[in-house]
């Protein structure tokens, strides 16, 4: 048995993990590596102890420049004499002219407006509003402005120490972890028991085959990465030396590069530069790229060269998504269609009508709206298909002999993302699609991969039973060849045909073919992608629609009113003594529920006295984890009201926070609403309101009697919300079905 993670760290962890993962690299990417490379290895294999963590500590921290006062730690004793033998073995240098910037950047908002100040003696000379100027406004006019060696003089330029060898860590690091997203905090998390690795194999080979491929995609990382605070200079100089780009056809690199082509053309266009643009989309034939050079052309009155690219892309499509879009832009700027297919489908979906307390979860309110029809149906999106995927092909994906994985804290196989996973494992892939066409082998399958590899990290199956059981029941009535046909398209493209999938998915009686609903409320688009995976649904042989909501008090709807009595107002420490609640619908009171409930400490004396519940009452009461089901299954899937909601529903939260569940859902506060519908009252306190509106509240803080106050509260805010909602729509309408 493994013993358990530390709760602290040993005081010199990040060199260990340093040094694991330069053994790594060392082992399986020489090939990888050239002289620089090999020269920082060696160098700093011969680093005294001290002065290897000096530099793994820089080289974790941000920034490349460093004041000798910001580098102190504990477990380094003499800070100095390693910062000596780092510049001597060439791992650190003092700073030059060129580092100006970066070590004015160091400094605070209120040191760089005292320099400023000081350099511009006359007032006249500075420029205006220097004094309101913000921190990057005033580090820009520094560096343009201040002389290196007025800004620090040789006495100051011994505060400071530039790390060497920057890119050559940084390499290292991307040839371990395959991305410039990671770092060695992934070791510290893994050694925590915060993270789990993979356990899918120990003898992982490189993910890089040369040198050229690993340099390739560095580059292309590096571009990417640099893009996202490029200035419009540093964009025109990037897209002057795309020719010069490294010219890899190694999948990995060739995707690298399609991003970056994409991102650094997006970049042009919103900067105005149109033309660059173009030129840099040219380079590129993978979708988005091509799409934007499309309607750039167009948009530039080159509408031949537009049609001729269009028809090229619609004969040979890089993804589904390409030629969705070269058909649709065909059909509407060549052969005049009025309306593209995105926006036809949006326009015929059906109309749900949903009670407007959903607001915030439009899907779950969606689905229970639906379940009242005796269906089943739940809010899922690309879970059961990603789901299902993983376990279909689970040993394709992380058998020790299959498994295309690179380190331990990777759970994506590289083939894909490159998109060579079918052709590695055609024949396999072929014969599990065809086992879909036996339910009852397929749900054998499923279920033994589920009980082998149940818990184990990995980037596709959720451990979860709720949604387990709905893959299955999607295996056992889905039509025949309909899953195969999806998977099919996930196995040959999966970056693209991995997500896009309906909201709902929903089963009516007992062996129907499940149908998919994609839920959109005023305001929202259809994704392209959604529109291929619903196309793609329905040649499958599922039902598919896209409902628009419109939002309405719903007479039919269910509200539980709960009141809420506590030993104190913190939820974090205090806890509850009374429940309260009270169901509501159609206006009526239809049923009541309560508990006293024990906290587990003294009541204060002063609580006692003001709800009237002691000690005594509560000694023999259950703990909240006791009655935590039977409140649940009461609460079931209506609003949660309260009056001044934060505090009953944090109190609910956080009590089964504490059991390990989650407590969520739609949330109506009459206290809100109070204001909204009776605006001008002096107080909208309960007893006020209480008061005003002539509801009896007998037994003032005990739970069950403001519940049922707050309950017929409600009543009379629901009918100001009911001709609210009709003046909004004209008239008082009932929910249509989704069904066409």
């Amino acid at each position: 048995m493994n013993p358990p993670p530390p709760d602290v760290l040993p005081s010199r962890y990040y060199l260990g993990h340093f040094l694991e993962m330069l053994d790594f690299v060392a082992s399986r990417y020489d090939h990888a590596l050239d002289a620089a490379h090999r020269s920082f290895l060696g160098d700093f294999g011969r680093l005294s102890e001290e002065a290897r963590c000096l530099y793994v500590r820089i080289a974790n921290r941000r920034g490349r420049i460093f004041r000798r006062d910001q580098l102190r730690y504990e477990e380094i004793t003499d800070p100095e004499t390693a910062s000596a033998e780092l510049i001597g073995a060439d791992f650190l240098r003092s700073p030059e002219s060129r580092d100006l910037g970066r070590m004015l950047a160091t400094e605070s908002r209120n040191e760089l407006l005292a320099r400023l100040r000081a350099h511009f003696q006359n007032e006249n000379e500075a420029p205006p509003r220097l004094a309101s100027m913000k921190k990057a406004a005033l580090l820009k006019l520094a560096t343009t402005t201040l002389p290196f060696e007025v800004a620090y003089p040789d006495s100051r330029r011994t505060e400071y120490l530039v790390q060497r060898r920057e890119d050559e860590v940084a390499y290292l690091l991307f040839l371990y972890f395959g991305s410039l997203d990671r770092d060695l905090t992934s070791f510290a998390l893994r050694d925590l028991g915060r993270v789990r690795t993979a356990a899918f194999r120990d003898d992982f080979e490189a993910r890089f085959t040369s040198r050229d491929a690993a340099w390739a995609c560095f580059f292309h990382a590096k571009t990417l990465q640099s893009l996202e605070e490029a200035e419009p200079e540093s964009l025109r100089r990037l897209s002057a030396s795309v020719e010069e780009w490294p010219d890899c056809r190694e999948p990995e690199a060739e995707l690298l590069r399609h991003r970056a082509l994409h991102r650094l053309g997006r970049l042009l266009e919103r900067d105005g530069q149109g033309d660059a643009a173009l030129a840099v989309y040219s380079r590129s034939d993978q979708y988005p790229a091509t799409e934007r050079r499309v309607r750039l052309l167009h948009q530039g009155g080159r509408v031949e060269e537009a049609e001729e690219l269009l028809r090229h892309l619609i004969d040979d499509p890089s993804c589904d998504g390409e030629l969705l879009f070269a058909e649709d832009f065909l059909e509407r700027k060549y052969q005049k269609k009025r309306t593209g297919r995105l926006t036809e489908l949006l326009r015929s979906g059906p109309v749900l009508a949903l009670d407007e307390s959903g607001r915030g979860h439009p899907e779950l309110t969606a689905a229970r709206r639906i379940a009242r029809n005796g269906a089943t149906a739940a809010h899922v999106e690309n879970r059961p298909w990603q789901q299902l995927f993983g376990l279909l092909f689970w040993d394709l994906l992380y058998g020790a002999e299959h498994a295309s994985l690179h380190d331990p804290f990777d759970f994506t196989p590289q083939d894909l993302s490159t998109g060579t996973f079918l052709d590695r494992h055609c024949e396999r892939i072929e014969e599990r699609l065809r086992l879909l066409d036996d339910p009852e082998e397929a749900l054998a399958l499923l279920l033994s991969n589920w009980e082998t590899h149940r818990g184990t990290p990995n980037a596709f199956v959720w451990w979860d039973e709720v949604l387990f059981v709905l893959v299955c029941q999607l295996v056992s009535q889905s039509p025949k060849g309909a899953l195969a046909s999806i998977l099919g398209e996930m196995a040959r493209d999966f970056r693209h045909n991995r997500s896009g999938f309906p909201d709902l998915v929903v089963f009516e009686e007992e062996g129907a073919v499940p149908r998919f609903v994609e839920i959109k409320t005023e305001g929202d688009q259809i994704r392209r992608q959604q529109l291929v995976q619903i196309e793609r649904l329905r040649r499958a042989g599922f039902p598919v629609e896209v409902a628009r909501v419109r939002w309405i008090v719903d007479p039919e709807q269910d509200y539980v009113v709960v009141d809420l009595e506590t030993t104190g107002g913190d939820p974090s420490f205090q806890r509850i003594t009374e429940i309260g609640a009270v169901r509501v619908r159609n206006g009526r009171i239809i049923d009541e529920w309560s508990s006293l409930v024990n906290p587990g400490r003294r009541i204060p004396s002063f609580i006692a006295r003001l709800t009237g519940i002691s000690d005594e009452m509560v000694a023999q009461a259950p703990p909240f984890a006791d009655i935590a089901a039977d409140l649940r299954d009461y609460l079931g899937d209506a609003v949660f009201v309260a009056h001044r909601a934060k505090f009953d529903h944090g109190f609910l939260k956080a009590e089964f926070g504490r059991l390990g569940e989650d407590f969520g859902g739609p949330i109506l506060c009459t206290v809100v609403e109070s204001r909204r519908h009776f605006p001008g009252l002096p107080s909208y306190g309960l007893g006020s309101l209480c008061a005003h509106f002539g509801i009896p509240l007998d037994s003032h803080h005990r739970a069950l009697c403001d519940a049922r106050a707050t309950a017929e509260l409600l009543i009379r805010i629901n009918e100001k919300r009911v001709k609210a909602s009709a003046s909004e729509t004209g008239e008082i309408r009932g929910e249509p079905s989704i069904r066409d």
